[in-house]
């Protein structure tokens, strides 16, 4: 595996390499001292995996990871940052990262993402492998090799000398609308792949003859299940619009349900739209039947009217973290039902971002979950994050999966429990939580709860993977933030209102907990549609 170390700081540039190097000695281990010089080595050296800083100079860390985007170079790459900063996170996996880690770098971290990265190079090495193997031995079945052509008419890559072979299929040089289908079989189905798709495509056909001219073919075969494409010459004066034809593809899905799931993308020509963009939109219209909402069937012009551009993701990480400690998972299950509901805007949020934010939304909870409860459950999230939820097929099954494994972290949270000392410390952070505008110390919580200081310092961290210093400060500096929000009052006073006597002191403290100064926050809050950071 080749690796790409990007810092502009030399000593945790070379402190970086030597770790991974260490980790991985048969690697080649390559390093840059910014995003300009990485993207000219990721251009020459392809490397599989690049580790990058995000403050950097010429080129910061999400720059360099969106013209690898625009440029369609693959290497998979993990974000580094000195801020816990969910906005930093966020824009990370919008751009396509693969990971996000802080700094300090915690070498077993960095061993559990190497890992995954080499789980997912291989399997995908593999996939390449199959792929190839299975396109050699369509060359001698003449309907897979009909199959193929028709799919690189499709995308535009049928050469001109193979024109001739589709002449059959004049319809096809007359195509205004395209229809994808794709077909997911169940294990307990009563009907077997073959028979399904035999019978669907003239269920389409008669369909599609209500409105002009049509041709239904397969565009790949799988054992599970494949995909289908209607061929429409739509005709003007047929009397049905686009709406009757989507209500008559909904009644076609629902008669199969029990069999298989049956989805639609659908998009009319639009001008002197080409046959490939034609189908790419459709395919794009598929890709959204991710979401319940569309009942199977979603048209790319419906789509492209509403799509959401800017994402709202509304779960707080530290609370649903709290939500996931009381004696019912309830209040943590709507917690993300709504999160996820918000999320989707109605279907119109790409799938990919949906499954991103889930895959997040694990990782930050193993994040703070770590060190205080089985390690064993942890594995789980990080299983689920880089496995199941990218596996998820709908939205429904990725909203099941998360909250699976929020049950799981909550059953083990229950068990963490059951030790002594539990109630004292839960009384103690509620304490914190409705006093910390005093000037609160260690000794005077150990003392309020019958406790040595020092035991009970200890006792706090064990039980919550944070001191009791951590959560003042976090008291404080999430009432703050909420002040500072309202724009209601000067710094000072809100330094005040929140406990700290000395505005210098606050400012720096807010700093370092929130990666801007107040009054920096107090003029981008407003405008900051995800949130806060969880």
């Amino acid at each position: 595996m080749n690796i790409l170390i990007v810092d502009d700081e030399p000593r945790h540039l070379r402190g970086m390499a030597g770790m991974i190097q260490s980790m991985r000695p048969a690697a080649k281990v390559m390093t840059a001292k910014d995003g300009e010089a990485a993207l000219a080595l990721v251009r020459e050296e392809r490397p599989d995996v690049v580790l990058s800083d995000i403050q950097m100079p010429n080129l910061d860390g999400l720059s360099f990871l969106q013209q690898l985007k625009e440029e369609e170079l693959q290497s998979k790459v993990v974000m580094v940052s000195a801020y816990n900063l969910f906005e930093y996170a966020q824009k990370a996996i919008r751009h396509g990262a693969f990971d996000y880690l802080l700094k300090p770098i915690d070498r077993d971290k960095v061993e559990a993402v190497l890992q995954r990265l080499e789980k997912e190079i291989s399997e995908e090495a593999r996939q390449r492998g199959e792929s190839a193997d299975i396109r050699s031995k369509l060359k001698h079945a003449e309907s897979a090799y009909r199959s193929r052509m028709l799919h690189q008419w499709l995308i535009g890559e049928l050469q001109r000398d193979q024109g001739a072979e589709l002449e059959e299929w004049p319809m096809l040089q007359q195509v205004n609308a395209l229809l994808l289908t794709d077909i997911r079989m169940v294990e307990a189905a009563e009907v077997h792949p073959p028979q399904l798709m035999e019978e669907l495509p003239r269920q389409l056909k008669k369909l599609g003859e209500k409105f002009g001219q049509v041709c239904v073919f397969p565009l790949q075969t799988m054992q599970q299940g494949g995909r289908l494409v209607t061929a429409l010459a739509l005709e003007p004066l047929s009397g049905l619009s686009t709406a009757e034809l989507a209500a008559a593809l909904k009644d076609c899905s629902s008669s199969w349900q029990l069999h298989g799931k049956v989805i639609h993308g659908m998009a009319i020509r639009a001008g002197k739209e080409t046959i490939p963009d034609l189908y790419h939109r459709a395919e794009r219209a598929l890709h959204y039947a991710f979401h319940e909402e569309w009942h199977g069937v979603v048209s790319a012009e419906e789509l492209a009217a509403k799509e959401t551009k800017e994402a709202l993701y509304m779960l707080d990480g530290e609370l649903l973290f709290e939500a996931l400690q009381e004696a019912s998972l309830n209040k943590a299950e709507e917690m993300c039902r709504e999160a996820f509901r918000t999320l989707a805007a109605g279907g119109y949020t790409d799938p990919k971002l949906m499954i991103n934010y889930a895959a997040l939304t694990l990782i930050k909870i193993k994040s703070r979950t770590s060190g205080i409860i089985d390690p064993h459950v942890g594995s789980v999230l990080t299983e689920a994050a880089s496995t199941s939820i990218p596996s998820c097929s709908t939205s429904n099954e990725l909203l099941e999966h998360l909250l699976c494994c929020l049950a799981a972290v909550h059953q083990a949270l229950a068990e963490r429990k059951q030790g002594s000392g539990d109630a004292a410390v839960e009384q103690c952070l509620s304490w914190i939580q409705t006093h910390y505008n005093e000037d609160l110390t260690l000794e005077m919580a150990a003392e309020r709860f019958h406790f040595n200081p020092s035991y009970f310092s200890t006792l706090i961290k064990s039980r919550t993977g944070r001191s009791f210093s951590d959560h003042l400060t976090e008291s404080r500096i999430r009432e703050a933030k909420a002040l500072l929000a309202s724009g209601k009052l000067k710094i000072y006073e809100i330094a005040e209102r929140c406990g700290y006597r000395d505005t210098k002191y606050f400012t720096r403290i807010f700093k370092r907990q929130v990666g801007l100064s107040p009054e920096a926050y107090k003029h981008t809050a407003r405008p900051l549609t995800g949130g806060d950071t969880p």
